[in-house]
């Protein structure tokens, strides 16, 4: 008796020690794929100290900007980014595996379709935060750090959509990092929705500046397309705006936006999205989250590389033609 169990008990020592050098190679053999797409997990002080250093993002803020974040009448910039650094925390070992294992399944998608993204000159940073302050998003982006809601990486790892949901943030958030290291791609990314990038950003004018919520994802406002308003194209460049002061508004929900269609050539008026009757046929139909090109562009390209042409499930696309162009320029 006394025999077999010690021979059970060393056939569940190899069996553990089986399994643990399994463990071992599979977060081993992880890291190193995922390193093939170049980042790094910023510890909690990292993080702050990389939030604090976006001071062209915030330095414009209005109070709009300020109150709806915080939730309250009166706050101050300083208020809102002791309340944005203070979310910041440090990533634990199970959630970067987490990560590595889903832009490691990235990396495989881009070999094994043989797209090539654009070089980037700095390494992305992974920033993890409670994301309160940013209205309980998924995730956001400035320049290459990737900031990303705590939640959303636990519940990222569960099979099925929520993975799903997961990967396509992942895709849509690298977008926005290589766009703002290469131009050309931006800008070959916009055509494929009818925009040209300008030389320079286009300047709000009060109308519509006195509205203007800030978006971290969208750093300039340079790209405008030709809308058909009251039966006249226009060239207009988007905005993204608040429709109310958050001391009037009595939305039990949080607050009201829109997309402001805003003449290039200077006239203070802008138009909303029902007044142009091509909209849609201008940003196309895949994404209904078309408050910007570098938005819609961000989920057509994350569509791209997860689904392929054929889409999720095989269901194609109402535009088709968008996603293979996004296909066409990776696969050059």
């Amino acid at each position: 008796m006394e025999k077999k169990k010690s021979k059970f008990k060393r056939v569940l020592l190899i069996l553990f020690i089986l399994i643990l050098l399994l463990l071992v190679f599979d977060v081993v053999s992880t890291e190193i794929k995922a390193k093939k797409l170049p980042h790094h997990f910023a510890s909690a002080e990292e993080g702050r100290e990389l939030l604090l250093s976006n001071t062209e993002y915030y330095s414009d803020f209005s109070q709009n900007d300020i109150d709806y974040r915080l939730e309250r009448n009166g706050g101050t910039l300083d208020d809102l980014l002791d309340a944005t650094t203070d979310e910041i925390k440090d990533f634990n070992f199970f959630e970067k595996y987490l990560l590595d294992r889903n832009i490691a399944k990235m990396v495989t998608k881009l070999n094994k379709n043989g797209y090539k993204l654009p070089e980037l000159k700095e390494e992305i940073v992974y920033i993890k935060t409670d994301m309160k302050v940013e209205g309980v998003n998924a995730g956001y982006t400035h320049g290459t750090q990737i900031y990303l809601n705590s939640a959303n990486i636990l519940v990222g790892s569960i099979p099925g959509k929520a993975s799903e949901y997961f990967e396509h943030l992942m895709w849509h958030e690298l977008f926005h990092c290589l766009t703002r290291n290469d131009p050309d791609f931006r800008a070959e990314m916009y055509s494929l929705i009818n925009f040209t990038v300008a030389d320079h950003d286009f300047e709000m004018p009060p109308s519509v500046s006195a509205k203007y919520f800030h978006n971290p994802d969208v750093e300039h406002h340079n790209s405008y397309a030709t809308y058909n308003i009251d039966g006249k194209d226009t060239d207009c460049f988007l905005v993204w705006i608040c429709t109310e002061d958050y001391s009037e508004n009595d939305q039990p929900n949080g607050f009201v936006t829109d997309v402001a269609l805003v003449p290039i050539d200077g006239t203070d008026v802008y138009y909303t999205m029902d007044q142009a009757s091509n909209f849609d046929e201008v940003m196309g139909r895949n994404t209904d989250y078309v408050i910007d090109p570098e938005e819609c562009m961000a989920d057509n390209f994350s569509a791209a590389m997860q689904y392929g042409i054929d889409g999720e499930e095989g269901k194609g696309y109402p535009d088709p033609e968008i996603i293979q162009g996004v296909i066409d320029i990776v696969k050059r």
